[in-house]
């Protein structure tokens, strides 16, 4: 079931954020993202626009995704539910809110580059991410 965020999902969704971010960026050390998850409870969370999807069976956070205006700022579904659709439907949902998305993806994530791409997003540029210099794809949709 798909709803909108609430203040006790926080720690749950960091924990998803942190194993899904580990595991899909496998190129880049996993203490970088240990140490993100503190200005992910203070500062990313804060300032987006986050839903959530709950399993029906268990009431469990599975998955969830974060805007920052039509910027789709964050997908992660946790590793044990991927592949199941979860994301899917998060993302049909976000371009109907929304109508128009924007977001990055790291190139070497080549899953998640053509998760959007069969989406319907389109790569519009890149760049080089500061912090880990890695290319970053620009996408949007439509």
């Amino acid at each position: 079931m798909i709803r909108a965020f609430k203040e006790e999902d926080t720690e749950t969704v960091i924990r998803i954020w942190l194993a899904a971010s580990v595991r899909s960026h496998s190129f880049i050390d996993k203490a970088y993202w240990e140490e993100k998850a503190e200005s992910m409870r203070t500062l990313y969370l804060p300032l987006s626009e986050i839903v959530v999807d709950e399993d029906r069976a268990t009431g469990e956070v599975v998955a969830f995704m974060a805007f920052v205006e039509d910027y789709l700022a964050a997908l992660f579904v946790a590793p044990a539910h991927q592949k199941r659709g979860v994301g899917s439907r998060l993302l049909a949902l976000a371009k109907k809110m929304r109508g128009t998305l924007d977001l990055s993806v790291y190139a070497e994530n080549e899953r998640a580059v053509a998760f959007y791409q069969k989406n319907g997003f389109r790569i519009t540029g890149e760049r080089i991410e500061e912090v880990t210099g890695r290319t970053e794809l620009l996408m949007a949709f439509p």
